[in-house]
C-alpha cells in the first residue's frame, strides 16, 4: 500500500502518494500542468522542460526556485506554485520556442482534435506566432503499412525512441543529427520491425507518427463513436476502444487496464480489425438448393423456417461445432441447441487436451495464476516452448519489462526512484533480472535473456524433468544419490533465488507432455516460493472458455472421425473454418455425406462454400459479449455499432430454437454447464445502471447528414436494449462517470472514451489514473474494469498433474521433431484479412538448421516435402542459423492440416534416410 504525504499547491494542502514525482501528483489531482516527454509507463527524463513550477523552501520563502516537476520527488510539506508569473512565462516561452519550426497545418493534420501539442499550447496561452524566420524541413520516410511519417511536426521530446528502443527493445528507429535538425526515423526507409510500432501513433504527442490504415478512412475524433471492447486476436484479452463512423470500424485505441495491457497494444491487436470492413464479410443469408444446385438469398423468416425444419426432421441427429474466437454466449447458445454430447470444440484434439489439463490444474489452485502486470513486477521468468513475441506479443513486452527490475532495485538502494528513467539506466547498466528461455529457435527476447537455450522438444522435456527432480531432492528429508547437470542446477537455483519467479509457457507447441512438466515445476516451485506464479498463453481469445463447455475428446479430430463413420443429418458450424484443420479433399468428401450443413460465420471462407444455409454472424464490434482469457479472467465487451438485420450474433440466430431468447436464461444455462461460470452474472449486471452513457462525444457532428446522399429521411438512432450505452451523444459523458459513481447512483459500465476538459488527446487518461510508481491491479480508477478471475471464486478441487513422459519423436526420419512455426501476422484466422497486416506476412517456408540440411543434402530455397496420412506440403526450405538440431519448423496453418502423424518424405528406409527434395 502506497503511503501518503501532504504537499501544498498555491498554499492549499493535498494528499498524494509518496513514491511519485510532482508532475504525477498534480495530474492525479486533476490540475493542468503541461508536459511532453514524461509518460507514466516510461518515467521522466526532463527533456522538454515544459512542466516547470516554482518550489519554495517553506511558507516564509517568497522567492522560490524553478524546478521541473517531472524530475522532482514529492516530499512531506513540499510547497509549490504553478501559477507564479516566472513559471508561467518560462512555460510559455519554452513552448513558443518549440513551435518556431512546427507547421501551421492543424486543419489538415490527422492529429487535429486529438493532439497533445494543441492542448498544451492552448494551456500555456501561446496563441500568437511571433517567429518570422524560415522553418527547418525534413524529408519523410516510408515506415511500413502501419504508420505515416511527418517529421516536420516534431518537437524533439524523444518519446518515440524512448518507447521504441528503451521500452520495447527495438533497434531500427533512432535519433539522428543534432540541435534543431534532429531527425527521428530509420537509417533508411523500410518497415518498422518491432511488433509494437503502432503505439508510436499514441505515444507521439504531435503528428509525426500517425495511424496509416486510419488515414484511409479518416474521421475527426469528435465524430467517432466509441465503445469499450476486448481484443480478440490472441488469448491475452487486452482492453481496447473500438471507434466507428458510418458503419465502418475506423480505428482501435488502447484502453488502459492496470492488470493486462496497461498503456500499449501489439500491432496485430491494433490493426487486425479490418476484417470487419472487408469486402468478403457476409451480409446476406444464403441458401443452397441441393436438387437444382442453385443459391438463393433468404430473409430472416425464411432462414429460421428452414433451420427449424431441419432441426425437427424425423430421426434428426444434430451436431454443433463451437468456436474459440466466438464469445461465451455464442458457444453456450449452440451448446444448448445441440446438447453437451453433440457439442464439439472447434480446435484440434491435442489442444483441447492441453486446455482441459490447464482448467483442472487451475481449479485445484496448485499454481498461482498471474497477470501481465504481476509478471512485470516479478524478478525471474522461466519461458518454455513458446515464442510469445509471435503468439502473445503483449506478454513478451511484459517479460521484457521484468528484466529491468534488478536494475530498478539496484537504483533504489541509492535512493533513485523507479520513475527517474535515465538515472536508473545509468546505474543498472547491464544488470538484469534473470530470464531463462527454453525453446526450439531463437526469439526476439534473446537480447535480454540470461539463458537462451535452443533445444528439440524432447530435450526441453528432459531438462524440465531434471530441474523438477533437483528441486525435489534439494528439499527431501534424505539426500538423493541422483546426479544433475550443471545447467539444470543453475536454472533451479536462479528460480529459488528469486522472490517472485514465474513459469511461462503456452499451448502453441501442441505438446501436452511439455505443458505437464511446466505445471509440475510451477507447483513444486510454489511449495518453496509462495509468491511464484504461472502463466500459459493459449491459442485464441476464448479457447479456455470453449474448453469449459466441451466434453473430453469432443474436438475437430474426433468430429471428423465421427462424421466419417456416422454422418449427422444436420451439422451446425459456428465461426470455425474446418479447412484450417483438415486436408481439402478429405474434408469435402466427408461433408458431402451430411444432409444439411448450416454455417454461422462473419466472413467468406472455404467452410462457408460447403454450407446449405449461411447465416451472417455479427463481428466483435457489433455485439455485447463475454470473454475468458488465458488466465481465467472473465471480461465484458460492448458493441460499438448495431448489427444489421441480416448480420446477427449466433445467440440471436439460435434463440428461437433453443428456448434461450431471454438473455438472463442464457446466463443461467451457462451456470449449469460448469460451476466455474457461476460468476458470469456479476459481469453481466454491469450492462445496466442508473444513467445512460453516450458512445459519441458531446461535439459529434453531422449525424443526420451522414447518409443524406442515400436517403434524406432522418431516422431515429437505434436503441441498445442490452446495455445502458446509447448510439448517440445523449447520456453521461465518460469523464463525468466517476462523479456519479457513489452509493446512491452508479454507472457500472466502463467509460466509452478518454477525454477531460482542456485535454482532448489520449493524454487525458493521465488525469484519471491513481498515480503510483508501483501500479497495483486494484488501484485502477478507470471503472475498475479488471474483469473477474473465475478460478479465484470457488473452492479448490483435488487434482494431480500427470508426470510427463519422455517419448521418442513420432516422426521416423532420424528422430526429427516437426514443430509449428508461428508468426504474429500469419497465425490469426481473421487478422490475415487486414490489408496492412497482409503486407507483413512472411512467405511460407520449412525451416531447419545447416547440420540437418547437410544431412538431407538440401540447399536453401529447394523444396522439401512433409506428408501425413491424407495431406502433404511442398515448400522451400529455409536454413536457419539459430534453430535447434533435429527440429523442422512448419508454418502453423500447415502444421494444423498435417496433424500429428506426419513425416518428412524419404527415398530410403527410416534407418538410413535422405529427405526428398524437389527443385
Amino acid at each position: 500500500m502506497t503511503n501518503k504525504v501532504t504537499i501544498f499547491i498555491e498554499d492549499l494542502p493535498y494528499q498524494v502518494a509518496n513514491d511519485i514525482n510532482l508532475l504525477q501528483a498534480c495530474l492525479s489531482l486533476k490540475l493542468d500542468i503541461p508536459y511532453f516527454c514524461w509518460h507514466p509507463a516510461m518515467g521522466s527524463v526532463g527533456a522538454c522542460r515544459q512542466c516547470a513550477v516554482m518550489q519554495y523552501q517553506d511558507e516564509e520563502d517568497t522567492r522560490g526556485r524553478l524546478v521541473m516537476s517531472c524530475m522532482t520527488p514529492v516530499s512531506e510539506g513540499m510547497r509549490i506554485s504553478f501559477s507564479h508569473e516566472k513559471a508561467e512565462i518560462f512555460r510559455a516561452t519554452n513552448i513558443e520556442a518549440m513551435m518556431t519550426n512546427h507547421p501551421h497545418d492543424c486543419p489538415v493534420c490527422e492529429e487535429g482534435g486529438d493532439c497533445h501539442l494543441q492542448d498544451m499550447t492552448l494551456l500555456t496561452g501561446h496563441i500568437t506566432r511571433r517567429y518570422p524566420g524560415t522553418k527547418r524541413t525534413h524529408n519523410n520516410q516510408y515506415l511500413g503499412p502501419f504508420l505515416n511519417h511527418e517529421m516536420n511536426r516534431c518537437i524533439g521530446c524523444y518519446r518515440c525512441v524512448r518507447f521504441y528502443r528503451d521500452y520495447c527493445g527495438g533497434n531500427d528507429l533512432n535519433v539522428f543529427s543534432s540541435k534543431n535538425n534532429i531527425f527521428f526515423g530509420r537509417a533508411e526507409p523500410g518497415n518498422l520491425e518491432n511488433e509494437f510500432s503502432g503505439n508510436l501513433a499514441e505515444v507521439c504527442p504531435t503528428g509525426v507518427f500517425t495511424d496509416k490504415p486510419f488515414s484511409q478512412h479518416y474521421i475527426r475524433k469528435w465524430d467517432l463513436q466509441s465503445a469499450p471492447s476486448i481484443c480478440t486476436h490472441c488469448s491475452v484479452g487486452c482492453n481496447t476502444y473500438v471507434t466507428e463512423r458510418g458503419g465502418i470500424i475506423r480505428k482501435i485505441n488502447n484502453r488502459y487496464n492496470a492488470a493486462i495491457n496497461g498503456h500499449f497494444l501489439c500491432d496485430r491487436g491494433r490493426f487486425a480489425y479490418q476484417h470487419v470492413n472487408h469486402d468478403n464479410k457476409l451480409t446476406q443469408i444464403w441458401s443452397r438448393a441441393q436438387q437444382s444446385q442453385t443459391t438463393h438469398i433468404f430473409d430472416n423468416e425464411q432462414a429460421h423456417s428452414q433451420l427449424s425444419q431441419w432441426l425437427n426432421e424425423t430421426d434428426a441427429q444434430v451436431l454443433g461445432i463451437g468456436s474459440a474466437r466466438s464469445s461465451l454466449e455464442n458457444n453456450a447458445a449452440l451448446h444448448k441447441l445441440v446438447g453437451g454430447n453433440n457439442f464439439y470444440a472447434g480446435i484440434a484434439n491435442n489442444e483441447l487436451k492441453q486446455l482441459q489439463l490447464l482448467t483442472k490444474t487451475y481449479e485445484s489452485k496448485q499454481v498461482a495464476l498471474v497477470s501481465l502486470s504481476q509478471i512485470e513486477q516479478s524478478d525471474a521468468v522461466l519461458l518454455v516452448g513458446e515464442d510469445v513475441t509471435q503468439t502473445a506479443p503483449r506478454l513478451a513486452l511484459s517479460i521484457r519489462q521484468m528484466t529491468k527490475n534488478a536494475g530498478i532495485a539496484q537504483a533504489a538502494k541509492l535512493g533513485i526512484k523507479p520513475w527517474q528513467d535515465e538515472a536508473v539506466r545509468n546505474i543498472s547498466q547491464d544488470s538484469k533480472s534473470p530470464l531463462i528461455i527454453i525453446n526450439t529457435d531463437e526469439t526476439k527476447l534473446a537480447d535480454v535473456a540470461k539463458y537462451n537455450l535452443k533445444l528439440a522438444p524432447n530435450k526441453q522435456l528432459e531438462l524440465l524433468i531434471e530441474i523438477e527432480a533437483y528441486l525435489t531432492s534439494k528439499y527431501a528429508l534424505t539426500p538423493s544419490a541422483e546426479t544433475f547437470s550443471d545447467l539444470a542446477i543453475a536454472i533451479a537455483e536462479e528460480l529459488l533465488a528469486a522472490n517472485n519467479p514465474v513459469v511461462v509457457t503456452g499451448t502453441h507447441s501442441f505438446d501436452i507432455a511439455l505443458l505437464s512438466a511446466c505445471l509440475r515445476l510451477s507447483i513444486l516451485l510454489r511449495k518453496h516460493k509462495n509468491n511464484s506464479g504461472f502463466y500459459c498463453a493459449t491459442s485464441s481469445i476464448n479457447a479456455l472458455g470453449l474448453s469449459l463447455l466441451a466434453q473430453p475428446d469432443h474436438d475437430i479430430d474426433n468430429l471428423i472421425h465421427s462424421i466419417k463413420s456416422t454422418p449427422p443429418t444436420l451439422l451446425i458450424i459456428m465461426e470455425t473454418d474446418l479447412y484450417r484443420y483438415c486436408a481439402n479433399e478429405k474434408l469435402s468428401k466427408y461433408l458431402d455425406n451430411i444432409k444439411h450443413i448450416v454455417v454461422i460465420e462473419q466472413i467468406m471462407n472455404d467452410t462457408v462454400k460447403m454450407a446449405d444455409l449461411v447465416l451472417p454472424a455479427a463481428s466483435f464490434a457489433e455485439q455485447h459479449s463475454s470473454w475468458l482469457n488465458n488466465e481465467g479472467r472473465l471480461q465484458r465487451a460492448y458493441a460499438v455499432m448495431p448489427a444489421s438485420d441480416m448480420r446477427q450474433t449466433p445467440v440471436q440466430w439460435l434463440a428461437q430454437h433453443n428456448a434461450l431468447d431471454d438473455g438472463q436464461n442464457l446466463y443461467r444455462y451457462m451456470q449449469t454447464i460448469t460451476p466455474l461460470l457461476q460468476p458470469i452474472m456479476q459481469i453481466v449486471t454491469t450492462d445496466k445502471s442508473d444513467f445512460p452513457v453516450a458512445r459519441q462525444p458531446m461535439r459529434s457532428s453531422a449525424r443526420t447528414a451522414f447518409f443524406a446522399n442515400i436517403d434524406v429521411k432522418e431516422y431515429a438512432p437505434k436503441r441498445d436494449k442490452k446495455s445502458n450505452l446509447t448510439f448517440t451523444m445523449e447520456g453521461v459523458a465518460g469523464f463525468r462517470q466517476q462523479t456519479l459513481d457513489n452509493s446512491q447512483h452508479k454507472i457500472t459500465t466502463p467509460v466509452t472514451g478518454v477525454w477531460s476538459p482542456k485535454w482532448n488527446s489520449n493524454q487525458a487518461l493521465n488525469k484519471d489514473l491513481k498515480q503510483s510508481s508501483f501500479q497495483d491491479e486494484a488501484d485502477s480508477s478507470l471503472g475498475a474494469d479488471l474483469g473477474l478471475k473465475i478460478f479465484d471464486q470457488l473452492n479448490s478441487q483435488e487434482f494431480t498433474v500427470p508426470a510427463a513422459q519422455i517419448d521418442s519423436p513420432s516422426q521416423p526420419l532420424n528422430n526429427l521433431s516437426i514443430c509449428p512455426q508461428h508468426h504474429i501476422y500469419s497465425n490469426d484466422e481473421l487478422a490475415i484479412y487486414s490489408s496492412s497486416i497482409q503486407q507483413l506476412r512472411p512467405e511460407p517456408v520449412i525451416s531447419l538448421n545447416q547440420q540437418q540440411a547437410n544431412h538431407l543434402s538440401l540447399k536453401s530455397g529447394e523444396n522439401i516435402i512433409i506428408s501425413s496420412d491424407d495431406y502433404n506440403i511442398s515448400l522451400p526450405c529455409f536454413i536457419s542459423k539459430t534453430l535447434a538440431d533435429k527440429v523442422v519448423l512448419v508454418p502453423f496453418t500447415e502444421f494444423l492440416r498435417l496433424g500429428t502423424n506426419m513425416h518428412v518424405a524419404t527415398k530410403h528406409s527410416a534407418g538410413n534416410a535422405e529427405g526428398e527434395c524437389n527443385d
